[in-house]
């Protein structure tokens, strides 16, 4: 109320009150005060025993039929309540200055479906009926739901109709909307709802198990935050549509949300869909994406797919992405939509195997390095898994192929591929409609592990029906190095099933798969960190007999890291074909590559600078490698060396009556190094292993004697070879493959003075 002003007449002393004070009270408002002190002690004890009921009571569940809600919320005790409140400092702290309305809304029965073995129990207290808390307790932990783990969700929109956020009731009845609505399907049981309105308005519902829904209003930014958690390990993602729906009704806001597991789970063998990159990478973040949603999800007889899009406001532009879908404007953005379009992304069981930004580079460097190195081009191809169609797509582009015979034993994901991800698997622009349908495909929806191991077993004769020929190119798209499953771990060490493979592959024929993520100069030794799986991989294919094998990483794969390949040939003979020059490797391209419709060029990533630079292996390969309990010896040959000396200031060839002779130009101590340098061409001294220091030619045209007077040396036990030349044969080497030189470099044996004649 007001503060009254009083003058005591007669007193002649004024003693209305100063700013910010009110006057002394009477006798008469302290025993009021009293009064009411008492009624609200009253009060808070008569909800607290509330509160306590609340708890103990066995509700009757709520059934979800027509109608039903609406009898609920009328049946529900309101109160509405205006709490006076001061936001002026100077203002007389006796004078309202605004008001807020209180409103709470409390159930008789659970709001949503609760512990459906109570439908028949009476809404009422009984003390015999009454379980204890710790019995309770105890029930939760047997069911997995008390104490466990939670999920939170935070939604933020912006843009949102100003018109909805002032009307206050509305959005209290879109929430409620939203209560209700995820309460179809979780576990949840609301006790009750708290609102206050002002210029803002928020509201909170609260629930059984600790569990949680509330939002707040913003009219004047035209913004509104919705946050939930829900305990126990249910999938609550389809609440972010939910709010979507019912705070966005004008279908003009945007909408940023992020979904965090709370809590420990424990450890199978494989983390979670949300444990894993869907959650790290995505849905996790907030902050990062705008446009983010859910496309399509299938659980198939053997995964979990699910496919998001969403833009990154690190690298997209939501504005451009928003001009884009402007109709009756043309402009750069309506002409080249594609350009602004969301990234998506392919998750299974949680893993990212692809996405729209990534797919060029990663499928193009997955398959084109091993087609490209066939020396004639390759007539049919086999691909292992692969289920998204993106490199059946790849392989199909090559003129030389016949057949593509794709195994994936997931028709499902197949299936998601052709609803939900058709740029993946769509061939038009060079040949006809879908890859899938393509009339060179030959596609198999069945194990291909055991697929290959019927018709290729190296110790047995396969029935007539079952023969096939040998493929030129295979390319494994399945195996996830990170994959700690047992069957997968199995499968890196199964040598038969690995020379099966081997024998699958003509004469000529060429192996690629993808390593995973590619190690770290600080990493330890494969066998000893996260990718044991694969160093027991590299020991399996080199065992099984594979003649050369390259190693090369891609970096715009979309992974957030770079990714690994392996590449490994039957025979030696691809080696020459892998080191071509960026010239020969683009003639190439031209030459093999179906011309596109559209006139784009027929591969978008891959061209002869990018496979220049996966001849060599970074040098993170090689750090890695050379940490191996037992060091590779390649890894040690220059520890002990001083001086090198290249061929042709050492030494001077010289002929007389048709005979060479070799004299020492300089002294010379035992354990030089000597270099040669060659008078080849830079194809034949890629392919010959003929590199100087820095993995690149001094010259392309050096003294052609270099290297016959180096055979001279070693043949009068003068010198001997620092790495013999077929030491790499059969052999995954990332030091060797940055180090081709090595094959040139002979060390001496003994002291040679200058003018010394070799003679032998």
């Amino acid at each position: 109320g007001k503060c009254q002003e009083s003058n005591e007449s007669g007193g002649g002393n004024d003693t209305s009150p100063s700013k910010g004070h009110c006057p002394e009270s009477k006798p008469t408002i302290s025993f009021s005060l009293f009064v009411i002190s008492i009624l609200l002690g009253a009060t808070l004890s008569y909800y607290l025993g509330r509160s306590y009921k609340t708890y103990s009571w066995k509700p009757k569940l709520i059934q979800k039929t027509e109608g039903q809600k609406e009898k609920l919320l009328a049946s529900a005790q309101y109160r509405r309540t205006k709490i006076k409140v001061s936001e002026d400092s100077q203002q007389d702290e006796c004078s309202p200055s605004e008001e807020w309305i209180l409103e709470e809304i409390f159930f008789q029965d659970f709001f949503g479906r609760y512990n459906h073995e109570n439908n028949n129990s009476e809404n009422e207290f009984d003390d015999e009926e009454d379980e204890e808390p710790e019995d309770e307790e105890l029930e939760g932990e047997e069911d997995g739901k008390t104490g466990a783990p939670g999920t939170t969700i935070a939604v933020d929109f912006e843009k949102l109709d100003q018109n909805f956020l002032l009307d206050h009731m509305e959005v209290r009845e879109s929430f409620l909307n939203v209560v209700w609505d995820a309460s179809e399907n979780l576990d949840i049981a609301v006790l009750s709802i708290h609102c206050q309105i002002k210029v803002r308005s928020t509201c909170e519902a609260i629930m059984k198990d600790g569990n949680f829904m509330r939002f707040l209003s913003d009219p004047a930014k035209k913004q509104l935050t919705f946050d939930t958690f829900i305990a126990g390990d249910e999938d609550i993602i389809n609440i972010i549509s939910i709010a979507q729906q019912h705070f966005d009704i004008r279908h003009q806001g945007r909408m940023r949300y992020s979904l965090k597991l709370r809590g420990t789970r424990p450890f199978n063998g494989r983390y979670t869909n949300y444990e894993h990159d869907l959650g790290e990478i995505l849905l996790e973040n907030k902050n990062h994406y705008f446009h983010k949603r859910k496309i399509g999800n299938a659980q198939t007889a053997f995964q979990n797919i699910h496919v998001y899009e969403a833009l990154s406001y690190k690298v997209q532009s939501l504005e451009g992405y928003e001009n884009s879908l402007e109709t009756g404007v043309d402009n750069y953005y309506t002409q080249n939509p594609d350009l602004f379009r969301p990234n998506q992304w392919l998750f299974l069981d949680g893993v990212m195997q692809s996405s729209y930004l990534g797919d060029a580079a990663y499928h193009e460097a997955l398959v084109h390095p091993a087609m490209l190195a066939h020396s004639v081009g390759p007539k049919r191809a086999a691909i292992i898994g692969g289920g998204e169609g993106a490199t059946l797509r790849e392989i199909l582009k090559h003129r030389s192929i016949e057949v593509c015979t794709m195994i994936e034993i997931d028709a499902g994901m197949i299936k998601a591929a052709r609803d939900w991800l058709p740029w993946m698997n769509n061939c038009s622009d060079f040949s006809d409609g879908n890859c899938f349908d393509d009339k060179r495909t030959d596609l198999r929806t069945e194990d291909a592990f055991a697929w290959f191991l019927k018709r290729f077993n190296k110790d047995s004769e396969p029935p007539a029906e079952l023969q096939t020929d040998p493929f030129d190119v295979i390319v494994m798209d399945a195996l996830d190095p990170e994959d700690t499953a047992n069957f997968a771990v199995n499968l890196y060490k199964d040598l038969d099933f690995w020379g099966t493979i081997l024998n699958a592959i003509s004469d000529d024929g060429i192996l690629v798969m993808q390593m995973g993520i590619s190690p770290h100069v600080s990493d330890p030794g494969e066998e000893f960190g996260r990718n044991y799986n694969r160093a027991t991989l590299f020991d399996t294919v080199e065992a099984v007999g594979f003649k050369r094998m390259f190693l090369y990483e891609e970096g715009h794969s979309n992974f957030q890291t770079p990714w690994s390949y392996l590449v490994a040939c039957k025979s030696e003979k691809c080696s020459e074909e892998w080191y071509l020059n960026e010239a020969e490797i683009d003639l190439r391209i031209r030459e093999r590559i179906l011309p596109t419709k559209s006139g784009t060029p027929g591969l978008r990533y891959v061209d002869g600078s990018t496979m220049k630079k996966y001849q060599r292996p970074s040098r993170a390969w090689q750090t890695v490698y050379c940490r191996k309990l037992h060091s590779p010896v390649e890894c040690k040959a220059f520890l002990d060396i001083k001086n090198v000396v290249l061929q042709r200031d050492a030494f001077q060839t010289s002929f007389n009556n048709g005979m060479k002779t070799i004299i020492a130009k300089v002294n010379m101590t035992k354990g030089t190094v000597i270099s040669s340098t060659g008078s080849l061409t830079t194809k034949q001294a890629l392919a010959s292993n003929k590199l100087q220091f820095g993995s690149s030619l001094i010259n392309d045209v050096v003294f052609e004697s270099a290297i016959s007077a180096l055979d001279l040396l070693k043949d009068c036990n003068i010198t001997h070879v620092l790495i013999e030349k077929d030491f790499h044969l059969g052999k995954i080497s990332p030091y060797l493959e940055r180090h081709l030189y090595m094959h040139d470099m002979h060390i001496l044996e003994q002291d040679i003075k200058e003018g010394f004649e070799i003679d032998c």
